[in-house]
């Protein structure tokens, strides 16, 4: 069973104002960081808080309450969950990206299964709560970023956050993953996050659609982190950061042909 956290209802309600970290942060009378803790789950917000918060952004106090719930039965759970994600990521592995039921899955956790399966229902279920920590770290890297090119965000930001997690992805981006589910939703992730960048894309004198260039940029920037990280010993991100902003800024035909 997957719980409502608080750490994600509260990082829902702020993307959906449109504001960053500082902003929320001000607008509810507390620091920055503080936001942040709350968001990667570090720290959880008291009922005060949560009461501003309910306040200031039109929401029941009830829902945040029940976040809460969900927050504190996550944390309960959360080595169990553990376990049967580095089962998943070991059958992965052991059979080349291969799809593996969750009852193999349960299997090879160790954990009982009528309660595991209250955990997690389905390996969908596992790659979701994946994508979701990792997700939240880079959305704080990013929060804690401000450039107006995106390239340069997720060269100083994001890079970091996804090498600390290259042995995951080296499995994730392998095999069955790599073609359904997990590059589905990273495509979905990053084509929102790139969309505002491209609010003033000209498309009278541009050769192919917004949508187009979206869609095109995104798939190239994660073709080209999905090769890095998918390398037997991939770069470290300060290294590897000027020869990912060169790939990305250059033409295909210059790189093949210089």
């Amino acid at each position: 069973m997957k719980f409502n956290t608080i750490q994600h209802t509260l990082q829902n309600i702020r993307t959906k104002q449109n504001l960053t970290q500082v902003d929320f942060a001000e607008k509810i009378f507390v620091s920055r960081q503080t936001v942040s803790n709350w968001e990667r789950g570090i720290s959880i917000p008291p009922v005060t808080a949560l009461s501003i918060i309910a306040n200031t952004f039109d929401v029941p106090l009830t829902q945040l309450l029940s976040a809460l719930d969900g927050e504190q039965a996550n944390r309960e759970h959360a080595a169990e969950r553990q376990l049967i994600v580095e089962a998943f990521l070991t059958l992965l592995h052991r059979y080349n990206g291969q799809y593996s039921t969750i009852d193999l899955i349960i299997a090879e956790s160790g954990i009982d299964y009528e309660h595991a399966i209250t955990l997690f229902n389905s390996p969908s279920a596992i790659l979701q709560y994946i994508a979701q920590q990792i997700d939240a770290q880079v959305i704080a890297a990013l929060d804690n970023y401000s450039d107006d090119d995106p390239l340069m965000m997720i060269a100083d930001a994001v890079l970091p956050v996804l090498y600390q997690h290259n042995h995951t992805l080296k499995i994730l981006y392998t095999g069955h993953y790599a073609n359904g589910e997990w590059l589905t939703f990273l495509k979905n992730s990053y084509q929102k996050w790139a969309a505002p960048f491209f609010d003033n894309y000209d498309i009278t004198t541009a050769p192919v659609s917004r949508k187009f260039a979206i869609e095109l940029t995104v798939k190239t920037t994660l073709s080209i982190i999905s090769t890095w990280l998918t390398q037997p010993v991939p770069t470290p991100p300060d290294q590897f950061r000027q020869t990912f902003l060169h790939l990305t800024r250059t033409p295909i035909i210059k790189l093949i042909c210089p």
